[in-house]
């Protein structure tokens, strides 16, 4: 029987990979249009860069967060402190997406 553990972690782990995806078409082409808060107003070099970089950082803590998983099993305080990171995350990515610090 396959442990709890090792299916969670491979859930999470296919998860972090997509938001890493995601967050590569973001940063590194250009592709600011899959945001879904962002301002056509904005230069999309600035989004591209913030936005991008905190999807990328946001793929990177889940995929953390799954090989801890996988390693070392299930721990709810770790679960907790990821979805926090992630919902600060994902805020500040929408405000980048907004044009959030952005002067012309």
């Amino acid at each position: 029987m396959v442990d709890y553990n090792l299916i969670s972690g491979g859930v999470w782990l296919l998860c972090g990979l997509a938001i890493c995806y995601l967050g590569y078409l973001i940063a590194f082409r250009g592709r600011v249009d899959l945001h879904s808060n962002y301002d056509e107003s904005v230069d999309p070099a600035y989004v591209s860069r913030w936005a991008g970089g905190t999807a990328l950082l946001m793929g990177a803590l889940v995929l953390v967060y799954a090989v801890r998983e996988l390693v070392f099993g299930f721990e709810p305080s770790a679960l907790g402190g990821l979805v926090v990171a992630l919902l600060v995350l994902s805020y500040l990515s929408k405000l980048f997406a907004r044009g959030f610090g952005y002067s012309e």
